[in-house]
């Protein structure tokens, strides 16, 4: 049985959500603020429920303390619903967005997704093409160093190599990413290919190539 953990200053928000999903036979636990990121309070959960809007940490400043720790998916939840505070918050490393109010069937679906995709993951520590991925991590291992990624840079990284030389269009890679799109922006694949870019040319490289018109592939040598 999956373990889900919500955190949202509105009580009302967080009784309805803590009802809806142990009505779906989920173990669920509550918090209405989050004043530390003491690692050990964010362990053994299937998925993280995060408002943006907290007081003392925001959900921005507890995703970028934690993501790149925890292996769990984390899906934002805002009264924000413009493209900008979208494409935001999937950059910073979200799996999903969803935008307040939502509907029950709406959460619900968005919440079976992201466990589903987590479980679909491979084991931690796969070799492809000569890199070494690691799921725990979110991190892609070289002969001359290691790159950081978010969960979505990640999962880019892993579709392209795995199918290197093939052309991906910025619409297969958005499927790929995202099962429902009624929150995600299209634009969000451009920012996710430019920060990867950003990343490895730390390490003098260049691996994702743009293919004008049509999408983008990877090339390393």
């Amino acid at each position: 049985m999956e373990k889900i953990l919500v955190i949202d200053d509105d009580e009302k928000i967080l009784e309805l959500v803590q009802e809806v999903l142990k009505n779906e036979h989920y173990i669920v636990e509550t918090r209405s603020y989050v004043d530390n990121t003491n690692i050990g309070e964010f362990e053994g959960f299937d998925l993280i429920l995060l408002d943006i809007m907290l007081p003392f940490l925001d959900g921005y400043e507890i995703l970028e303390r934690i993501k790149n720790i925890i292996t769990c998916p984390v899906i934002f939840l805002s009264a924000k619903s413009s493209e900008g505070a979208k494409v935001k918050g999937l950059m910073s490393g979200a799996d999903d967005y969803i935008t307040k109010p939502f509907s029950i069937r709406e959460l619900v679906a968005r919440v079976k997704v992201a466990l589903r995709r987590s479980l679909k993951n491979e084991s931690n520590g796969i070799l492809i093409n000569g890199l070494v991925f690691n799921q725990d991590s979110n991190s892609i291992k070289l002969d001359n160093g290691e790159i950081l990624l978010t969960k979505n840079e990640f999962r880019i990284c892993k579709i392209l190599v795995q199918n290197s030389g093939k052309i991906f269009s910025k619409n297969e890679l958005y499927e790929y990413l995202y099962d429902l799109d009624a929150n995600a922006q299209l634009r969000t694949i451009t920012e996710f290919i430019y920060s990867i870019r950003k990343k490895f040319k730390t390490l003098g490289l260049d691996p994702i190539k743009t293919i004008w018109g049509i999408g983008y592939k990877w090339d390393i040598k």
